[in-house]
């Protein structure tokens, strides 16, 4: 098989059926999945609206139950929406810290929010949690985030805002801007996201996969639920990028989405270790979604990556100080160009650490759905 993948010739279905020991869905309906024997309970606070809320807001979450307070909290204080508009579903990928304790006093202070709280039984990912979240919501919008992020005050009423004015949008997504857990933001974390604003960040509504960044991260996004199932999902098997294979289905469907460069608030802090592991996992991710849609992702060969890396350095030493997260100092320049380099280089082993990673027996779990800790 590692021949095959270095060869460019494995199918989509053969890297599933390695990985997962599982057929995947033919019409990539991942809501059609069996979710429920990964669904360890299921709690529910406050008082069940009558009628339909507006909003189910779908948090995955995992160990970070500080962070994730600091989350519910400023979803529970949206301007112009009344409390008893939204849902808020927390899907806990089997937490070890007081995930589960923080949610229910939260929910208990507020009274007023229909919150549902849903454990699994181990760490399946943020995009299995997302649609375990959607089968359990009753809101005509879903709105996703994460659990190490705070929303603006209006970033529920703009959304509703957006997409009552143009009933042909499928989505309204927007970006996030990086806060540091710690004194300063990690330069690993200042690399990411300076890549991220090498382009500006303008509203779009252009149908282009390659020129729309609504729907780019789960972190800031809200999808018609409609248009959302009828789509079937996130695609399960991926770690870190599903939400562009997504985006690639809502695509060739024809939906119409819009970007609005309205910016939620990200705290994070990479260590090196931190960032290797996403950049193999990254890495897998993106050839998989090379070999699924081959039009969209361009095969991730060790030249290509390098070739990217060389355009990063030149940008780097070009004298462009004033660009953000990068302040052209000598020691940003000579960093910056290093960790361009090292992300090529484990984007590029990522295709084969993670099927070597599954084929080693003792990393095989009792069932082998997503076996794939994160």
């Amino acid at each position: 098989m590692l021949h095959r993948i270095q060869h460019d010739r494995a199918s989509y279905r053969e890297l599933i059926e390695l990985l997962y020991n599982e057929t995947s869905p033919e019409d990539s309906n991942f809501l059609r999945y069996n979710y429920a024997p990964h669904i360890v309970k299921i709690i529910t606070y406050g008082h069940a609206q009558k009628t339909q809320p507006a909003f189910s807001v779908i948090i995955p979450t995992y160990n970070r139950c500080d962070l994730l307070l600091n989350t519910l909290n400023a979803i529970a204080g949206q301007k112009s929406i009344s409390q008893n508009k939204p849902e808020v579903i927390v899907v806990d990928n089997y937490s070890e810290d007081k995930t589960e304790e923080g949610v229910a006093k939260f929910a208990n202070f507020q009274e007023a929010l229909h919150v549902i709280y849903i454990k699994l039984k181990k760490n399946y990912g943020g995009d299995f949690a997302r649609n375990i979240g959607v089968l359990h919501s009753r809101g005509s919008l879903l709105v996703f985030t994460d659990d190490d992020c705070i929303v603006p005050p209006n970033w529920l009423s703009e959304f509703k805002r957006e997409l009552d004015a143009d009933p042909k949008i499928a989505g309204v997504g927007g970006f996030k801007i990086p806060r540091s857990t710690r004194e300063r933001l990690d330069i690993y974390h200042r690399f990411v996201m300076w890549r991220h604003f090498l382009l500006p960040h303008e509203r779009t509504k252009s149908p282009s996969i390659f020129y729309n960044r609504c729907g780019s991260l789960n972190a800031n996004v809200c999808y018609r639920k409609s248009i959302f199932e009828k789509i079937g999902g996130f695609n399960v098997y991926f770690r870190h990028i599903g939400s562009r294979e997504l985006k690639v289905r809502l695509h060739r469907s024809g939906a119409i989405l819009l970007y609005e460069p309205r910016m939620v608030e990200h705290f994070a802090y990479f260590s090196f270790a931190d960032y290797v592991r996403k950049l193999l996992i990254q890495g897998w991710d993106r050839y998989l979604l090379h070999v699924l849609h081959p039009e969209v992702e361009l095969s991730s060969s060790f030249g290509h990556l390098l070739k990217r890396s060389g355009r990063d350095i030149l940008v780097v030493f070009s004298g462009r100080n004033t660009m953000p997260f990068f302040n052209g100092s000598l020691p940003d320049k000579i960093g910056f160009s290093f960790i361009s380099i090292i992300t090529s280089l484990f984007l590029w082993s990522g295709k084969y650490w993670i099927p070597l990673k599954i084929l080693v027996p003792k990393n095989r779990g009792d069932d082998n759905l997503l076996p794939i800790e994160e």
